[in-house]
């Protein structure tokens, strides 16, 4: 929470310094990047209170979440993607080279600050779904969860980053979305970027993920 309100303050302080209304869907972004870990307390939660439950009904009730879990779950880490906008943004003056200017700096502290919001926030919100599948079908079963559920988040990171779709288009137009899928992962030329840039985010994600991990596995 202090770093997503350092992140959106910076952003604030260079709109005041600069008169330009930059970044204001940063907001946003960081919004959604919150709603996984939301759903995910909020299964922990149905998880306890159902425990008692009968495993049809659990499954019946914990599944959809699940699912509006994990259309929501790549917005956290497609902060990361955001780090390209004070490349795009900033130009020097006088011909000399951007990186030699403060405010690109500042640009960059922000987006580095909000993408640390948000693989952090991936991390926690899997952790906290990883827990419970281990717990109810083994330590194997939940690792594989955990890989898989990365991998799908990186598909979509780069869906919503290149494609430009929202999370809420899977229930606005499902027949556009399903539609464009099909071409998405059948066009020769678009694998040359959807494959390499997937595995890039899935190894960095993987990563971060397996490094928190080792440091609960630490402290018990």
């Amino acid at each position: 929470m202090a770093a997503t309100i350092a992140s959106l303050t910076l952003a604030d302080h260079l709109r005041a310094v600069t008169g330009r209304e930059i970044y204001l869907f940063l907001d946003w972004d960081v919004f959604l990047a919150w709603v996984p870990l939301g759903l995910s307390l909020i299964i922990e939660l149905a998880a306890f209170y159902l425990k008692k439950m009968q495993t049809a009904v659990k499954m019946l009730i914990l599944l959809p979440l699940g699912l509006v879990w994990l259309l929501f779950y790549p917005n956290a880490a497609y902060l990361i993607t955001d780090m390209l906008h004070p490349f795009m943004r900033v130009q020097a003056d006088g011909g000399g080279h951007f990186v030699q200017t403060m405010e690109f700096w500042q640009h960059l502290f922000i987006f580095l600050t909000a993408a640390s919001v948000g693989v952090l926030l991936s991390v926690v919100s899997l952790y906290s779904l990883h827990q419970l599948v281990r717990q109810a079908f083994g330590i194997v079963t939940g690792w594989l969860f955990a890989v898989v559920i990365l991998l799908l988040s990186s598909f979509g990171i780069y869906i919503g980053r290149f494609v430009r779709w929202n999370t809420w288009d899977v229930w606005a137009r499902p027949h556009v979305v399903f539609g464009q899928l099909y071409e998405i992962v059948t066009n020769a030329k678009a694998e040359l970027l959807l494959i390499p840039f997937t595995l890039s985010i899935f190894a960095f994600t993987l990563f971060f993920y397996v490094v928190f991990y080792a440091f609960t596995w630490m402290r018990r």
